[in-house]
């Protein structure tokens, strides 16, 4: 299993992904591809893309950035193998790279699942009532 970051040049795979994991449809990853604060990964084995993930960097007025990882999905065929985890870790890297002090998740306090991999992940829930897991980079004003 392979994990990459798809660029404007990957319209196949992510065409592929979407299939996978968004409803039927017209296709245009074309638009999402060419934005520099998108970031999409993937997931690839012998079979193909097993599982996504995918957000947005999101610059704050005072021009810090943090990351919203808008998206995770695995193909059940391939879950509980680490997968989930091992695409959250490179979206953070990601964030990591670009300069980010944050990255950060909503999600449902009963999604079992998405609890343990972000935890897995070094995510860090917040105190906050709602259920965000939050990835330390550095110290920021919105953090």
């Amino acid at each position: 299993m392979t994990v990459r970051r798809l660029g404007p040049g990957d319209t196949a795979t992510a065409e592929e992904a979407c299939q996978l994991f968004e409803d039927d449809g017209p296709l245009d990853v074309r638009r999402f591809l060419a934005r520099a604060e998108a970031a999409l990964f993937v997931a690839e084995d012998d079979g193909g893309v097993c599982g996504w993930i995918y957000g947005h960097e999101l610059v704050h007025p005072d021009g810090e950035s943090t990351m919203l990882l808008y998206s995770l999905d695995v193909d059940e065929s391939a879950q509980r193998r680490g997968h989930g985890r091992d695409l959250v870790t490179a979206f953070v890297h990601h964030a990591r790279s670009i300069g980010c002090t944050e990255v950060w998740v909503l999600t449902d306090d009963d999604n079992e699942a998405a609890l343990a991999t972000y935890a897995s992940a070094g995510g860090v829930r917040d105190a906050d009532p709602s259920v965000m897991f939050v990835w330390k980079l550095a110290e920021g004003r919105h953090s």
